[in-house]
């Protein structure tokens, strides 16, 4: 009894070993890399001072963009043009 009590917790060990080398981007990337809602207005080209692109593991793609007021603002690809 003891034995497969044993086996059982080494299975469930080798499992989430697995499980997390399965996954890779899940500890790489972070949320804040990421846009869930995006600002619909324009923002003038002397007011952006960065300006960084989401990464491919997002389910919506935009660009994170820094300015003077707001440190970090999502839009997409045609806001910022």
């Amino acid at each position: 009894m003891k034995m497969s009590r044993v086996v059982l917790v080494l299975g469930f060990v080798l499992i989430m070993a697995l499980y997390l080398e399965a996954q890779p981007l899940a500890s790489i990337s972070s949320p804040e890399d990421c846009c869930f809602s995006f600002f619909k207005g324009k923002i003038p080209p002397q007011n952006i001072l960065e300006v960084k692109k989401t990464g491919p593991h997002c389910s919506q793609q935009g660009f994170i963009v820094t300015t003077p007021k707001f440190s970090s603002l999502c839009v997409h690809e045609v806001a910022i043009k």
